[in-house]
């Protein structure tokens, strides 16, 4: 259950965001532009105004500032437009019955199953390098690229004074074809690779075969066992939440949360916001178009609630919004540290 959107991931137009206009700029707003452009405050409480009011959009405040001298004659490039701290709330569901539960794993398991026979490589990073045809010449560059994963996990455990080696055994949760799997294991003593698509484990059990890794395992995703029933000490799930229905979502943090032992640590990343989404389970199961590389949202709200009602506590979040989309005015993605006390 891993991947990225691209070019050919599109999800279905019932899940689509619709387009819907920005807000009016505010006085917090043009302070921003301030910052973000001219890398300086506002002079006075007057000048806020007056580019207020001579900004009716989101747009004529950014090329207003994008074409002033003071911007242009720092030979700065603009900056990309964020999600506005006015966004509206989500008409988003978290929860659902067993039933409509297991019809949602089951239509995201058969896309994942199917997408692992034909192109599982580009399902985990849509990338045309990586599609079946140059594979043969890409995979290590393919694998290469769970570096930035290492090293992203080393910087925030560090940052939270925790070393590596007191988190001896790793769940990495959507582990695709094992691509950062491998890596998790030259960090962890103990590392299992979960995943709801049988093609996807098969190669990530002869990549790690060929590659001599031999503290890893692997464990098929169902409905009655997600994850394996073990404790473990590091949960970490990157690229993957994001394509599974928001209740799909909500259950799976929380049974990663009841499985972390004490002074346990979950990374995982996740959007939390996009203009206009919306999610219905009845809509979402009644959709007969077929299945594709979904995108999802579940609202930082719930995120929450979920790690208040395990016991968690929140370390760091930080926004990585370039991860599920370049219109970061539209999107937000955030990366979440939590630990259970010890």
């Amino acid at each position: 259950m891993s991947g990225q959107p691209g070019p050919a991931a599109v999800p279905p137009a019932s899940i689509l965001p619709k387009k819907r206009d920005l807000p009016p700029p505010t006085l917090e707003d043009v302070r921003a532009a301030y910052r973000l452009f001219l890398n300086r405050e506002p002079e006075n409480a007057g000048v806020l105004e007056r580019h207020l009011a001579a900004s009716p959009s989101f747009a004529a405040l950014t090329q207003r500032f994008a074409r002033s001298d003071e911007f242009i004659a720092s030979g700065a490039p603009p900056p990309p437009p964020l999600l506005p701290l006015t966004a509206p709330p989500l008409a988003v569901e978290v929860a659902a019955d067993p039933g409509p539960m297991a019809a949602m794993l089951a239509r995201i398991g058969g896309y994942w199953e199917r997408i692992g026979a034909e192109a599982p490589h580009w399902s985990v990073l849509t990338d045309q390098r990586f599609l079946p045809e140059r594979i043969a010449e890409t995979k290590e560059a393919f694998y290469a690229s769970a570096r930035y994963d290492a090293d992203l996990i080393v910087a925030l455990l560090a940052r939270q004074g925790i070393a590596p080696d007191s988190l001896p055994r790793c769940l990495e949760f959507g582990c695709g074809v094992g691509r950062v799997t491998l890596a998790l294991g030259r960090i962890f003593r103990q590392v299992t690779g979960c995943d709801i698509s049988p093609p996807h484990l098969e190669l990530a059990r002869q990549e790690a075969a060929a590659r001599g890794a031999t503290n890893l395992s692997w464990h098929r995703s169902t409905m009655a066992m997600p994850m394996p029933e073990a404790r473990w000490d590091f949960w970490y799930s990157r690229i993957v939440l994001q394509h599974n229905p928001p209740p799909v979502i909500a259950m799976l943090l929380r049974r990663a949360f009841a499985g972390l032992a004490p002074g346990g640590v979950a990374i995982f990343q996740v959007p939390t916001h996009c203009l206009g989404y919306r999610f219905r389970v009845a809509e979402y199961l009644a959709q007969t178009a077929p299945v594709s590389m979904e995108m999802h949202v579940i609202p930082q709200a719930s995120v929450f609630a979920l790690a208040a009602e395990a016991g968690l506590q929140v370390l760091e979040v930080r926004e990585d919004s370039h991860v599920v989309s370049r219109n970061a005015a539209s999107w937000l993605s955030n990366l979440f540290v939590l630990r259970r006390p010890a």
